[in-house]
């Protein structure tokens, strides 16, 4: 199976909500399209969560520290670490998670 993943995330119907494109293992592959309203804070007690931007700019904070993503970037935040994205980031984001 070959997806273009910016198409992928284009196509969806509502930004921030994801869809699961396949799986490996325990974890989910996830496209999300971002835009500028950002997400609040949330925690994964239970599992790493992988982010790749795919374009666009991310800014990320994990408990206070804030990190600036672009197109290429890759994140791993750490189970049970409070994050969220903040306000004006925008573009494609490939999320794997154990969700």
């Amino acid at each position: 199976m070959t997806t273009n993943l910016v198409e992928a995330a284009a196509s969806l119907p509502h930004a921030w909500r994801s869809r699961i494109l396949g799986r490996v293992g325990d974890a989910n592959l996830k496209i999300i399209r971002m835009d500028v309203q950002g997400i609040p804070h949330e925690v994964h007690s239970g599992f790493d969560e992988a982010l790749v931007l795919i374009d666009g700019q991310m800014s990320l904070e994990i408990e206070g520290e804030v990190i600036v993503m672009r197109a290429g970037d890759f994140h791993l935040v750490p189970a049970g670490k409070q994050h969220r994205v903040l306000e004006g980031s925008q573009g494609t984001l490939l999320l794997v998670d154990g969700q």
